[in-house]
């Protein structure tokens, strides 16, 4: 189910910024560690963004 749908584009440095209502709605403040994921089977892959409290 999606909440929130939302577009950016990967910049030049390869660097995604993350909208301000995605940050808001995910509680992400600045500095935070994030933790990506690549998740979906063969051709069909999403990205999961999630709040981390600490590097494992």
């Amino acid at each position: 189910m999606t909440l929130i749908r939302t577009f950016s584009k990967v910049d030049k440095e390869g660097k995604i910024k993350l909208p301000g209502n995605i940050q808001r709605a995910a509680n992400l403040k600045e500095g935070q560690l994030v933790e990506l994921k690549i998740v979906g089977a063969s051709k069909k892959k999403n990205i999961l963004v999630s709040a981390r409290e600490s590097a494992r």
